[in-house]
């Protein structure tokens, strides 16, 4: 189970809202209980896609619209600075311009690389501008498929 705060989740949707027509991309930092992935706040980095991989020849290498790609530098510099807070790494988001928040087969080949299978890969999804629907998966069986982990949205008090 995923649970946010209030705060980042509001974060993560501004986020989408401001990266609209591209992706976004940002980390998920809290910690755990239990299986429980506890999120205190959402880290906005930039999303650094420069046409470093044509899938196909019909793809728009350089379209940031439907793709991202988290740079490893980034991704240790935000773990350095959120152990050093207390703070992990649970997971990450990125969002879907004018597209449902259920990953796609890209989604889960780059998903692949990083986290393990409590790692949350959470998707905003973003409609003409607007933050949608919010959901967020867990990638299972060596990495063959995703499967939907409940969200709960924290009040803040």
């Amino acid at each position: 189970m995923l649970k946010l705060s209030q705060s980042a989740a509001r974060a993560i949707a501004a986020h989408a809202e401001a990266a609209y027509p591209d992706e976004c991309v940002g980390l998920l930092l809290g910690g755990y209980d239990g299986e429980t992935k506890l999120v205190r706040e959402a880290l906005p980095l930039e999303n650094r896609w420069a046409g470093q991989v044509q899938l196909a020849e019909s793809d728009d290498p350089n379209s940031r619209r439907d793709r991202f790609y988290l740079d490893p530098r980034d991704y240790l510099r935000a773990d350095r600075e959120s152990q050093a807070r207390g703070l992990e790494i649970v997971g990450c988001y990125h969002s879907h311009p004018d597209y449902p928040a259920t990953p796609s087969e890209r989604d889960r080949v780059g998903a692949q690389a990083i986290g393990g299978t409590s790692f949350a890969f959470a998707i905003q999804s973003v409609r003409e501008g607007k933050a949608a629907e919010f959901a967020s998966w867990l990638l299972v069986d060596e990495g063959a498929r995703f499967i939907h982990e409940p969200v709960t949205i924290l009040e803040e008090h």
